[in-house]
């Protein structure tokens, strides 16, 4: 049997897709998966995802064809936010990393399976993470922790999803900072890196990041 099979997206105008399919691809290597790594978000849909297990998003929800001063558009239609649903609530994993909630459709399957949405962040910089949630599986292992990356500021869902991380900067400004909660049959992680390749590789992310597949995949309670 071949082994299971997960899709990784990553890419856009501001994110080398590079730095996702070597520090995250690893990881879902690492776990005994097959990887599909692309760039291309229109290819993202049903039949793709009819044979998946697990699907990864780090990239924006736009897309920035002609240069950052030009209008950007959203490029998620409404058939792919439902086939995301659909395969979620199914029983498959999805593991949103850093900015898989910027410029996404905010009402509609899509916001309903990830459990919030951006809001904006400063430039890159150096701040705090503290684990506020230190008995969920995926913050096993997991110390308090100082980063350089984008401290992104998020809205949650408060009432439907189990916040883990709050990052808090150097102006005193904080921000939960990652989430996870289940989706009908399957079960959603949400984690705050991923901006530098140097963040993608930072130890605590990394054991995060493997904690979240396994629980994802329902191989950890």
């Amino acid at each position: 049997m071949p082994p299971p099979r997960a899709i990784l997206l990553a890419g856009d105008y501001y994110h080398n897709p590079e730095y996702a399919f070597e520090g995250v691809g690893s990881a879902i290597l690492g776990e005994g998966l097959e990887l599909h790594c692309t760039t291309d978000y229109a290819t993202l849909g049903a039949d793709t995802l009819a044979d998946a297990v697990m699907l990864v998003i780090l990239r924006d929800g736009i897309e920035c064809a002609d240069g950052e001063d030009a209008p950007s558009v959203a490029w998620m239609r409404p058939e792919q936010e439902e086939a995301i649903e659909r395969f979620v609530t199914g029983g498959g994993a999805f593991l949103a990393l850093h900015n898989a909630g910027w410029g996404y459709p905010w009402q509609g399957a899509y916001r309903r399976t990830l459990g919030g949405y951006y809001i904006g962040h400063p430039p890159l910089r150096r701040f705090s993470v503290e684990v506020v949630n230190t008995t969920h599986p995926v913050t096993a292992g997991v110390e308090d922790y100082e980063i350089e990356d984008e401290q992104h500021w998020l809205h949650w869902d408060y009432d439907r999803v189990t916040p883990l991380l709050v990052s808090r900067g150097p102006d005193g400004r904080q921000s939960v900072s990652g989430w996870a909660h289940t989706h009908g049959k399957g079960r959603v992680v949400y984690l705050p890196h991923g901006h530098t390749l140097e963040a993608i590789r930072h130890p605590m992310f990394q054991t995060m990041l493997r904690n979240a597949i396994r629980w994802s995949l329902r191989r950890i309670a």
